[in-house]
């Protein structure tokens, strides 16, 4: 009876112990979400890249939106005088995404 007693007290320890490590959280849940928001938010915004020609009176505004085989560049010409679109150009890259289920295969 003692021995059975014994054995049902450390099984029952050692339940107790693998859910408390099972359950047991980080802590760090809110703030970690917050970080993986922000990281995606940095991902998915457009790239753009402004360059001014005040010689040649106007000014280039690009960007690109998408990914994958959604990719699209996009192309603003500003005139610097009056600040009107002269020229807006948006083009389908044409990307396509690699298929990694036939890569290194034979």
């Amino acid at each position: 009876m003692k021995k059975t007693l014994s054995i049902f007290l450390m099984m029952t320890i050692i339940v107790i112990i693998s859910s408390g490590i099972c359950f047991a959280g980080n802590g760090d849940g809110e703030r970690a979400y917050t970080e993986r928001q922000a990281r995606i938010a940095e991902l998915t915004k457009p790239i753009v890249y402004d360059e001014s020609y005040p010689h040649w009176g106007f000014q280039a505004h690009s960007w690109i939106t998408g990914t994958g085989s959604e990719t699209v560049a996009h192309t603003q010409l500003i005139d610097l005088a009056t600040g009107t679109i002269i020229l807006e150009v948006a083009r389908h890259c044409n990307y396509t995404d690699p298929d990694y289920r036939t890569h290194g295969t034979k």
